[in-house]
């Protein structure tokens, strides 16, 4: 709940950054900052942690080109060629796909109560949104392609790296994706550093920025992979659907935006599929000599 808070507050300081930093720009920052704070903080960790095999280090630096590169660039290339509205839309399947490549994987045995509680919660995070917005017209198909590939990107993240996440600590980890994941954003990124004037950025402008670093990237990143390695990727996927909600109450606070019956009943679908999705099923009780009661 605490990540999706986090990523929540992207839109708000996104919406002020943005009209003063470039995309890519702004995701460079991202990845340095998560690859220098997260890395200070990880190092006594680091220093315990046992030498990385070389499998290793190849699946941390596949894990930070689905989690890190892929899950950041998409999105903004696929939002800058789509509309806000198509890519809430298809955020919202990044569940569904991870659901689906968690049984494809053998990593989560999708119970009952979760292939019911998903369609659930997505039902109430589609109630939330304006589908008479959706564009799918040629001129925004690449953009929701790309919007597409992210989600695919990211719930392959969240699949993929339960298994390292069972042999290592959470916090190295996450040092180690965004190490890997600094370089080629940077490098994407390098025709804009090189336009880039940092006194052109207003005060405001350097707070979002700031306010970015700390909240959907330093916080949400490092609570995610500790998250995941104590939860499976579909539990922490289904969580995603907090997010409309999150911008539902923001939009109440900062803008004034009384929330309509609408957002009420989709609030209670998604908290009922979050219920039905991530809280296990009541295990039998013992009858005090060692066997359940049946």
């Amino acid at each position: 709940m605490a990540v999706q808070l986090c990523f929540g507050a992207f839109p708000v300081f996104g919406k002020i950054a943005l009209a003063e930093v470039s995309p890519f720009v702004l995701a460079a920052f991202r990845a340095v900052a998560g690859a220098l704070v997260i890395g200070l903080l990880a190092r006594p960790r680091l220093r315990r942690e046992s030498a990385l095999s070389a499998r290793e280090h190849a699946e941390l630096f596949g894990l930070a080109l689905l989690g890190i590169v892929g899950n950041q660039v998409l999105f903004i290339s696929g939002l800058h060629r789509s509309t806000a509205t198509n890519a809430a839309l298809i955020s919202a399947m990044i569940p569904v796909f991870t659901l689906a490549l968690a049984a494809l994987f053998r990593v989560d045995t999708p119970s009952l109560r979760r292939l019911v509680g998903v369609p659930l919660a997505l039902s109430g995070a589609l109630l939330l949104m304006n589908l008479g917005q959706v564009d799918l017209s040629s001129r925004t198909a690449l953009g929701d392609a790309m919007l597409v590939l992210n989600c695919l990107s990211y719930a392959a993240f969240l699949v993929g790296s339960r298994r390292i996440l069972r042999r290592r600590d959470a916090l190295a980890v996450t040092a180690w994706l965004f190490r890997y994941g600094a370089v080629p954003i940077l490098a994407l990124a390098l025709p804009g550093l090189l336009r880039f004037q940092p006194a052109e950025v207003s005060a405001t402008g350097w707070a979002a920025v700031a306010g970015i670093l700390v909240f959907p990237t330093l916080a949400a990143y490092s609570l995610n992979i500790w998250a995941l390695a104590r939860t499976g990727p579909s539990t922490a996927a289904v969580y995603v659907y907090l997010q409309p909600l999150v911008a539902a109450a923001l939009a109440w606070a900062v803008l004034g935006e009384r929330p309509v019956p609408r957002t009420v009943l989709a609030a209670l679908l998604i908290f009922a599929g979050l219920a039905l999705a991530t809280f296990p099923a009541r295990r039998p009780q013992s009858n005090g000599a060692g066997r359940p009661n049946r």
